[in-house]
């Protein structure tokens, strides 16, 4: 049977149009899972390095030196990681990160740093202590505008970050629960669901978290382990604490703070002797796990920002001439204190800029306002003098007045 010519052109036009369906389809297909694969990676959490293998060298406390190296990466190769880490069977609902907030003005610090490790996309849960009595409310009805803004932020970290909320009671049966000192560090070893937490000192910037991922995933399971005050290691600090909760310390914690008044640190420092209760010096190798920034201001000649932001975990924010960054400090008051080092005073002074800009995109909060000692003392002198001013007119109106 022969075709026409018209037929011919229709079968050509068909064949044509069905090539070209078939081309756009496959190629929607192939851009669709690419697509996919695209988002599962980037919702993916990703997993820590394991910890280097332990070397005589002792790190100093103070690694000034070392940012004065020139750049580098942090010590390890990627080589084998990959087959190393599927072979690891890490429990993640075990592991977390934990944040214990005494008084209003510490939850929003406390939900940055939970930000900043769902934005690095750390596997480990996230928990969040807070005083029961915030919950507690028999009007109705939130008097306290602070405490507003706090159940605001606790709503918000649970929803957007999957914060575990956990509220606790004082470390002493009966005491004021409205006052921060009621409540302790000790609070953390009731957490007994975990094996291992890691708490860092707030207000402050998470830079990284991948090894204080491999910090939490590959140590030991201790009573406690953290930084040393020294480099003699003689001597325990709160700053970072990576914890293996239980019961028995808890009770043991409690009963110690129970037979007078002390601070989270005297407490800690009773209970758990070095240096037993430090974390390893070649754990160290990993990176800065945690650094202050006021430390900044000691920097040396030939101190390196960039090696200095790319090996440093955690940054505490806490300068004793300074309230905090969470308040608005005059910039003659900040230019007064800051790092000489030119590359450790851009380091210190970006740090600052961008817990600000964090602040209000987690939180939806500007800076606190503040005023120095110095300008208070001004401004009391200026009230005492208007005071006496206004005294001295009345004084001359009844004179006036008595007068006449």
């Amino acid at each position: 049977m022969l075709l026409t010519g018209g037929q011919v052109s229709m079968a050509i036009s068909s064949t044509i149009v069905f090539t070209f369906t078939s081309l756009l389809f496959l190629s929607g297909y192939v851009l669709q899972q690419k697509t996919v694969h695209s988002l599962q990676a980037a919702i993916k959490p990703r997993l820590p390095k394991p910890l280097p293998a332990p070397t005589p060298e002792t790190v100093p406390l103070n690694l000034n030196v070392k940012w004065a190296r020139p750049v580098g990466s942090r010590p390890g190769s990627d080589a084998d990681f990959e087959q190393y880490i599927s072979e690891q069977n890490i429990d993640w609902s075990r592991l977390g990160y934990v944040q214990l907030v005494k008084e209003h003005v510490e939850v929003c610090s406390a939900m940055m740093l939970f930000g900043d490790l769902y934005r690095l996309k750390s596997p480990a849960k996230r928990v969040l202590l807070f005083p029961r009595a915030w919950l507690e409310d028999a009007t109705g009805k939130v008097v306290d505008p602070y405490l507003g803004t706090s159940r605001r932020l606790l709503r918000m970290a649970a929803r957007r970050y999957g914060v575990v909320l956990m509220p606790m009671e004082p470390i002493i049966e009966g005491a004021d629960s409205s006052l921060p000192s009621s409540y302790s560090l000790a609070s953390l070893f009731s957490l007994i669901d975990y094996e291992r937490i890691i708490h860092l000192s707030s207000p402050g910037l998470l830079l990284d978290s991948s090894p204080l991922d491999s910090l939490l995933a590959f140590s030991k399971s201790e009573p406690v382990a953290g930084l040393p005050a020294s480099a003699e290691r003689r001597e325990l600090l709160t700053s970072l604490l990576l914890i293996h909760p239980s019961v028995e310390n808890y009770s043991r914690l409690r009963k110690l703070r129970l037979t007078q008044p002390m601070t989270d640190l005297d407490l800690f420092r009773k209970s758990f002797p070095v240096p037993d209760s430090l974390l390893s010096a070649w754990s160290m190798s990993l990176g800065n796990l945690f650094y202050e920034s006021t430390w900044l201001r000691n920097s040396i000649e030939g101190f390196n920002s960039t090696i200095f932001t790319e090996a440093t975990a955690y940054v505490h924010l806490s300068d004793p001439e300074l309230p905090g960054p969470e308040y608005d400090v005059p910039y003659y008051d900040r230019v007064r204190i800051r790092p000489k080092n030119e590359e450790a005073r851009v380091v210190w002074e970006k740090l600052y800029e961008t817990f600000r800009q964090r602040r209000m995109e987690i939180c939806g909060l500007d800076l606190e306002t503040w005023n120095s000692p110095v300008l208070q003392a001004e401004t009391i002198m200026d009230e005492s003098e208007v005071v006496a001013e206004e005294g001295r007119v009345a004084g001359e109106i009844v004179q006036h007045a008595q007068n006449l």
